[in-house]
């Protein structure tokens, strides 16, 4: 019987095993199956009978071990919809069927940890295995949740338009603006989700610490906020300044005087002298040579050499080259208003010296003549040497001059000239021949047993030091055109203001000069306009000009300046000053009394005639008043710019910045003038002060409605008086602490839709402040109101709240999605599709917000991995296996028992 016993064992071992088998099998088949919960096998013994004395053996049975209660491994998902649970417990599921194309949920309830959750066509949540999210439907009427949960779909497409009925705004003005505060502006909807911009303009108050609100929206029709009032305009003004007197360019003119120290006869310079000046960076020389020098009989024509290679084929020199009667040499640039840069140099050349020696070569006798030698040493000549010779009482002598040096050559040519003057000297020939040699001339005399006298002397040339000096005659001026600025003050936003300008050609007070022409001397000019105009006084728009060549020197009279000059004299002595200011004039001042201004020339070889530039005639008024809508006095003043360039014929050009206006003229030295309309007996003033518009008035810092002051920057009062017929409301608390609220009606067409602008609050720090800035720093401005929307995506938050997004920014909550929990989750019953159902073992499902009552909590954009551990269960494999073999061996050997038993009988 206990071979049986064995064998029966044997067989239930091999069930045990077989079913431990197929667990694992189905563990690592589910290995990557979204929140899938592994099965582990609990062995269980079987015994027939115990005693101390008897055992029989009854086997083993294996049983399914659930782990529904161990997590697997949380990982992040590119799907926002996809969800796991951090800790205990379960989604609630529904299984879904179609029947006539219309899709229910089965009443059975499901429960699983697979989280594959993605919208389906019908916008239905559900899991890669078909299961929909049950979830606590939200009624957006009652804001509550439905009791008992159901699949959680998203059933409105469209998003409904809500219109905007408060604003909150959080903004500081400056205490010193910079000219006019932004708009602030807001996009409101109205009931058919239309956006409209409303607008919020500031300005500062008459008096410190206050502030003018407009409220205005785009697209609105009937009653406004503020409505039909102006008062009285801010002040403002317009100035002229900076008037910039227009200049013609002015070419330079420059001298170079090449000097010597030599007087007459002599020329002044040498052979091997190098006279140089350097224009621009170019280099132009002449130096002196033994062949050139028949060229140059005095330092004029040096400087006439250099004219010509300056004026020559090199035309970059960028000067033009003359030599003045006193042999300076003149550059002149080619072009005016463009100067030259110009150095020069003087590099003497080496001067000999040389030696005069006699000697007596033969003395008379009865039967020969006397014969005397004189010896000149030196290696060259130099212009302005002297050699003589004095023959028994008669001097000849050879001066080196620029004419003769080439002829002369050398000490041996003066030798030859020398022996040739006394041979065709009256006296002496006859009596004396001369004969050259080497620099030796032997004097021979005629008549036997006769003496005679003779002495060599040489005067070599100075060494003189020449010099080159450099003078500007007239300096270079770069061409400007008239400059004029116009002013304008006032407070951007009235309407009405008018500014108005005159711009106009002056009244040109010119003379003609009467010239002096003083022979070696500079020329004089006199100005006389005490003559012409007698005591007649200056008057505004004139223009009193002085013209030198191409220089003129103005004296504008304007508002500002007339005051300066009582009488005529007043204004030469300006304009003498303004000569004698320019250094590089090339005119002196040498009086300037009794309104007589004379001047003189710097040159004494200058003569420059006077051109007086009188102004094109014109006149032209201009005028621009505002309407309300600039927003700076940059505007403003572009504006009047913009009236003044659309002129046509004007000869000036008008910009704009900050509120001034600048004025330039076509041409460079165009004269005009820009007056300002005014005075008692001015038909146009320059200003006629507007009105200002209605607006809700800000205090900011002074005192509160129950007694106390406000801090410094916090808003303390706001009143409706100056909006007329508007509908705007400001709050009738206005204690410390209260709600600052601005509240006004627009109409988009559905009727009177109502809107609150809150400030923050009275005293408070907090909403709309004045500190220190200057401009307006808008940090926050909310408004509640959205326009239609489009369904977009589903967003589900840690909390298992479902929110439905649309295009238009808002949120709509749909559901919201619970933990269920389970007193024994492993006694769950399992069911295709990695869901579980509920079992007598396992408890009553209990439903529970997350974070509640144990309940995990839902992450979502992520997903639960199986708990299956895969080392783990192919360990357990060989297990089972080396189990199962084992088992077949003990089947094998009662087999092997019971054949031998049987084989007893034989």
């Amino acid at each position: 019987m206990s071979i049986f016993g064995s064998m029966s064992v044997g067989i239930s071992g091999l069930q045990a095993q077989s079913t431990a088998l197929s667990n694992i099998s189905d563990n690592i088949a589910n290995a990557q199956t979204t929140g899938f919960k592994r099965i582990d096998t609990s062995f269980e013994s079987l015994v027939i009978s115990a005693s101390s004395t008897q055992y029989q053996a009854g086997g083993v049975h294996a049983s399914p071990n659930y782990v529904n209660n161990v997590s697997g491994t949380i990982s992040t998902s590119d799907t926002p919809t996809n969800l796991a649970i951090r800790g205990n417990g379960f989604f609630s599921v529904s299984k879904l069927t179609t029947v006539n194309g219309t899709t229910s949920a089965s009443t059975e309830r499901f429960y699983t940890r697979d989280g594959s959750f993605s919208l389906n066509s019908t916008r239905t949540l559900v899991n890669n295995s078909g299961f929909a999210l049950n979830g606590f439907a939200y009624d957006s009427t009652t804001g509550l949740y439905a009791t008992s949960a159901t699949p959680v779909q998203v059933q409105s497409d469209i998003d409904s338009p809500v219109p905007t009925k408060e604003i909150d705004l959080k903004a500081n003005l400056p205490t010193d603006p910079s000219g006019a505060v932004t708009p602030t502006q807001i996009q409101v909807y109205d009931s058919a989700g239309t956006a409209h911009n409303l607008n919020l303009t500031w300005r500062q108050g008459n008096t410190a610490d206050t502030w003018q609100l407009g409220v205005t929206a785009d697209g609105t029709q009937g009653s406004q906020p503020i409505q039909s009032l102006l008062s009285t305009g801010f002040p403002a003004a317009v100035t002229e300044s900076s008037l910039l007197v227009g200049k013609n360019d002015r070419a330079q003119v420059s001298d170079v005087t090449f000097a010597t120290a030599a007087t007459a006869p002599s020329v002044g310079f040498n052979v091997g002298d190098t006279y140089s000046v350097v224009v621009n960076g170019t280099t132009y020389s002449q130096s002196i040579t033994t062949s050139n020098a028949a060229q140059f009989s005095s330092m004029k024509d040096i400087a006439q050499a250099l004219a010509d290679k300056i004026n020559g084929a090199d035309t970059s020199s960028g000067v033009l080259a003359a030599v003045t009667t006193t042999g300076d040499l003149r550059l002149t640039s080619k072009t005016a208003g463009t100067p030259f840069t110009l150095d020069q140099s003087v590099s003497a050349g080496a001067i000999t010296t040389h030696t005069a020696t006699d000697s007596l070569v033969q003395s008379a006798t009865a039967s020969t003549q006397e014969v005397r030698a004189s010896t000149f040493v030196g290696s060259t000549i130099n212009i302005d040497d002297v050699y003589s010779m004095n023959v028994n009482g008669t001097t000849v002598s050879v001066t080196v001059t620029p004419q003769n040096l080439g002829s002369l050559s050398n000490i041996n040519g003066v030798v030859q000239k020398l022996a040739s003057l006394i041979n065709n000297n009256a006296t002496l020939s006859g009596n004396f021949t001369a004969t050259p040699s080497n620099g030796t001339v032997t004097v021979k005399a005629t008549a036997v047993n006769t003496a005679f006298t003779q002495v060599s002397t040489k005067a070599d040339s100075p060494g003189l030091t020449n010099t080159a000096t450099q003078s500007t005659y007239i300096g270079n001026i770069t061409g400007s055109k008239e400059v004029e600025k116009i002013s304008i003050t006032g407070q951007p936003g009235d309407v009405g203001t008018t500014y108005s300008i005159t711009i106009q050609s002056p009244q040109a007070k010119t003379v003609t000069p009467v010239e002096t022409l003083n022979a070696g001397a500079p020329t004089t000019y006199s100005y006389d306009f005490q003559t012409l105009y007698g005591a007649t006084a200056p008057a505004v728009g004139q223009l009193y000009t002085v013209t030198l060549g191409s220089s003129t020197y103005n004296l504008q009279m304007t508002n500002a300046n007339i005051a300066n000059y009582p009488d005529v004299a007043s204004v030469v002595t300006d304009l003498a000053a303004k000569v004698t200011a320019d250094t590089n004039s090339p005119f002196t001042v040498t009086s300037s009394g009794s309104g007589v201004l004379q001047l003189s020339t710097k040159a004494n070889d200058a003569t420059l005639a006077t051109t007086q530039v009188v102004p094109t005639s014109f006149s032209q008024a201009i005028s621009y008043t505002t309407d309300g809508t600039e927003t700076s006095l940059s505007d403003i003043s572009g504006k009047i710019a913009a009236k003044i360039n659309a002129i046509s014929g004007i000869p000036v050009q008008a910009t704009s910045s900050g509120g001034t206006i600048t004025l330039t003229g076509n041409t460079d030295s165009s004269a005009f003038y820009t007056s300002i309309p005014g005075g008692s007996t001015a038909a146009t003033p320059g200003v006629v002060v507007g009105k200002t518009p209605g607006h809700i008035s800000l205090t900011f810092g002074g005192t509160l409605s129950d007694g106390t002051t406000a801090k410094a920057g916090t808003l303390s009062h706001m009143d409706t008086a100056s909006i007329g017929t508007g509908n705007a409301t400001v709050s009738a608390d206005q204690s410390s602490g209260s709600a600052a609220q601005v509240g006004f009606d627009f109409d988009f067409g559905y009727g009177l839709q109502h809107m609150v602008l809150n400030l923050g609050t009275f005293a408070q720090p907090a909403g709309l402040t004045q500190f220190d800035g200057t401009s307006i720093n808008v940090t926050s401005k909310v408004q509640d109101g959205s326009p239609a929307g489009t369904f977009k995506d589903v967003q589900i938050n840690a909390d298992g709240t479902v929110l439905a997004n649309y295009d238009n920014g808002r949120q709509r909550t749909i559901a919201k999605v619970p933990i269920v929990l389970f007193n024994n989750p492993d006694a769950l019953s399992r069911s295709t599709g990695n869901v579980f159902t509920e079992t007598v073992d396992s408890g009553k499902a209990r439903f529970n917000d997350t974070g509640v009552n144990g309940a995990g909590d839902i992450a979502s954009s992520s997903l639960e991995g199986s708990n299956v551990d895969i080392a783990s269960e192919f360990t357990q494999l060989i297990v089972a296996q080396r189990s199962y073999t084992a088992n077949t061996k003990v089947i094998t050997t009662a087999d092997d028992l019971l054949q031998d038993t049987i084989n007893l009988k034989r």
